[in-house]
């Protein structure tokens, strides 16, 4: 009841949300029952709090979901997302989920570079999106320990990433998710328990954005006239 009390005053103040989700297959939702993983975790529960939400993105995924909109391309590394944010940046949304990385952490693709990638996607949203708000999640625990010794490597960096923006005054911020092993659906992808956790972590970020006074409205935008990027879908 106490955690009803304290959403429901932030809820309220909540803008319009155009969210784009940002990364991989965990993005895309694969291992989760609905195909969707913590986007229609995340929607639903910011649509129960009275918020419009609309999820962007050049892909639509599954194909038989409303607002199925995101950029999270199976079986990519950052430097591919590196160019994949920028298919739907003119959908100017006031918020970017990304979680990023893991197939670099798993098949260790540029595993030195990778912080730098990372830092360059997120400058590249901004400058393109400089109201926007950014959450990012450090890359999720893995269930194997090669993998697992690199994601140790590389998360600290996320920190540091995060932090150096938000000093230059970027509306920015660091979503941890407390994934463990019984989250899981195989060694890296989450299970229905484990997206519910992801959702979770992006709404409290959402709404912490928020009592900063971050979210604004979103930019108008005409559907007919930004094509492909998923406004209004």
């Amino acid at each position: 009841m106490a955690l009803v009390v304290f959403v429901a005053p932030l809820a309220s103040a909540l803008p319009n949300l155009r969210i784009m989700p940002l990364g991989d297959s965990i993005t895309r939702g694969n291992g989760a029952r609905d195909q969707m993983g913590y986007r229609s975790r995340l929607r639903q529960r910011l649509t129960n709090l009275g918020t419009s939400v609309d999820l962007v993105g050049s892909l639509k995924y599954p194909p038989n979901r409303a607002d199925n909109d995101h950029e999270g391309h199976s079986g990519t590394v950052l430097a591919q997302i590196n160019t994949y944010w920028q298919l739907s940046i003119a959908a100017q949304p006031n918020v970017v989920l990304i979680h990023a990385g893991t197939n670099n952490m798993d098949l260790e693709i540029d595993l030195e570079g990778s912080p730098g990638v990372l830092a360059e996607i997120i400058d590249g949203i901004f400058e393109e999106a400089p109201e926007t708000t950014v959450l990012v999640a450090p890359v999720i625990w893995a269930n194997d320990t090669r993998m697992q010794q690199n994601t140790d490597r590389f998360n600290p960096h996320v920190t540091a990433i995060v932090e150096e923006r938000q000093e230059d005054g970027k509306h920015i911020l660091e979503v941890p998710i407390n994934i463990t092993v019984a989250d899981l659906w195989d060694t890296k992808h989450p299970n229905d328990r484990g997206y519910d956790k992801m959702a979770s972590g992006w709404l409290h970020a959402i709404l912490e954005a928020d009592e900063r006074g971050w979210l604004e409205e979103p930019i108008p935008r005409d559907p007919a006239s930004f094509p492909g990027v998923g406004l209004g879908t």
